[in-house]
């Protein structure tokens, strides 16, 4: 039996047809995949917006996932749907900093610190209950509330403890120019002066003033075991001024002291500014470099989930004068408070430095989604040198009154003179459990952090069982 031509004309329209379909179905399945998926994918802009559509179709019936604290103890949570998560006092200070937001507004997104990185957890996985994922964190509520209340409250810089053996960060507790409150983000508006919006402690970069002369001194005794030296290459005769060879700088003492005949361990612990200027020089900018190096200064270091943390190591023209400046925490050299929380970890464990992390695991439901993994940064130092660190460490934090009713305590201090006219103290150090570095932006001088040290390290003996 034969076609009509009517039949023939009908079936090519109809293959026609077909193919027009199946070309559209895939040209808007490709101009999808190239819009939504492919995009976004590629360019933080069209990820911005692809986001801004998804929270704009569930915000009015997402249920954002909770906050725990390493106890399972809650830190932000309980929203109902539609709503913002909150956090009870005085979490929505303390953790303020640390938490951060996520929000839009119209084809862009705004986000700032673990709730800013964390949003495809927290809000875009959901449950059957339209529940996010929750997040358990490595600090401890009770640690940071007492960093931000007892030991900041209310000045600014930061707190910060990280566990010596895996690089957990217990504490980061942040106080700027602003009362950010994290159930409020338009606090976050009530000031205009430059940095104010900055989370202490991880974005802030500053000389690192007497603590980098743990750095030059930990050079030192590499040098000594490298080349088989006496101890009595340590002795030095201070006068109270040191003038590079050279160079016309004239470089003094914190109170114009003059210490005589000292070394390595009574000038760390009296933070004699000449001697490490005299020792940077004795040793040299490439021993210098390389151990700073070795602990990562200059080098950006990833938080997972919360960011990276950027230093610098700069020896300007490489002149005596430069170095000297260098080896006593002065000159261009910049670092965070975090990463001299890490200096004091990696010598603290023997050498090994963490990669510090806050996130300890993110679930829905039973179903983990992630699961932090521990990994070493860097063997900083030899063993022996540690041992040798450690033993004028110990005796420097003793002069702080860190005495043996606190057991065994490292410490250094340190006082940064800053570009923009400020003085920026620390106390970094550490006990058998935990390293910590206390931070003031705005201090005269460091020895007023020796008493909020030994609150800190009373604390930390109790919360570790000593």
């Amino acid at each position: 039996m034969s076609l009509k031509p009517s039949d023939s004309v009908a079936s090519r329209r109809i293959k026609l047809l077909e193919i027009l379909a199946t070309a559209g179905c895939l040209l808007f399945a490709g101009v999808f995949s190239y819009k939504y998926l492919i995009m976004p994918a590629v360019d933080p802009e069209h990820k911005a917006t692809k986001n801004s559509v998804t929270m704009q179709a569930i915000e009015g019936y997402m249920i954002e996932g909770s906050y725990l604290d390493r106890n399972g103890s809650l830190i932000m949570g309980g929203s109902a749907p539609g709503e913002a998560a909150e956090a009870a006092y005085p979490m929505n200070y303390s953790y303020a900093w640390l938490l951060g937001y996520y929000s839009v507004s119209g084809t862009s997104e705004n986000r700032f610190a673990l709730r800013g990185n964390l949003y495809d957890y927290t809000m875009f996985t959901l449950d059957d209950h339209n529940t996010g994922a929750t997040v358990r964190l490595t600090t401890e509520n009770g640690l940071q509330n007492f960093a931000y209340s007892s030991i900041l409250n209310g000045m600014e810089g930061s707190v910060i403890v990280i566990d010596n053996d895996t690089g957990a960060i217990m504490c980061l507790a942040s106080q700027s120019t602003i009362d950010y409150d994290v159930n409020d983000p338009d606090t976050l508006l009530l000031s205009d002066v430059e940095g104010s919006q900055y989370r202490r402690g991880t974005f802030e970069n500053d000389p690192p003033g007497s603590t980098f002369k743990v750095i030059t001194a930990a050079a030192a005794l590499q040098m000594q075991e490298e080349e088989d030296l006496e101890d009595s290459f340590f002795d030095y005769n201070d006068t109270g001024t040191y003038v590079a060879e050279g160079d016309s700088f004239e470089i003094r003492n914190w109170g114009d002291y003059a210490y005589g005949e000292i070394n390595l361990e009574t000038a760390l612990n009296n933070s004699v500014n000449c001697y490490f200027a005299h020792l940077g020089n004795l040793v040299g900018q490439e021993r210098i470099a390389q151990m700073a190096e070795n602990f990562l200064i200059g080098k950006e270091i990833k938080i997972p989930w919360l960011g990276t943390i950027h230093s610098v190591l700069d020896f300007g023209a490489g002149t005596p004068g430069d170095i000297a400046q260098v080896s006593f925490g002065q000159g261009n050299t910049e670092i965070t408070p975090l990463q001299l929380t890490m200096i004091a970890q990696a010598i603290a464990n023997d050498g090994a430095m963490m990669n510090p992390y806050v996130v300890e695991s993110v679930r829905l439901g039973r179903l983990p989604l992630y699961t932090h993994i521990q990994r070493k940064l860097n063997n900083c130092i030899t063993t022996s040198v540690d041992e040798k660190l450690k033993t004028i460490m110990h005796s420097t934090a003793v002069g702080y009154g860190l005495d043996e009713n606190y057991g065994m305590v490292y410490a250094k201090t340190g006082s940064a003179e800053c570009p923009d006219g400020r003085v920026h103290t620390y106390i970094m150090g550490f006990t058998e459990d935990a390293s910590f570095c206390i931070s003031a932006n705005n201090s005269d001088i460091s020895y007023s952090l020796y008493g909020y040290a030994q609150q800190l390290v009373a604390y930390l003996n109790d919360l570790y069982g000593r």
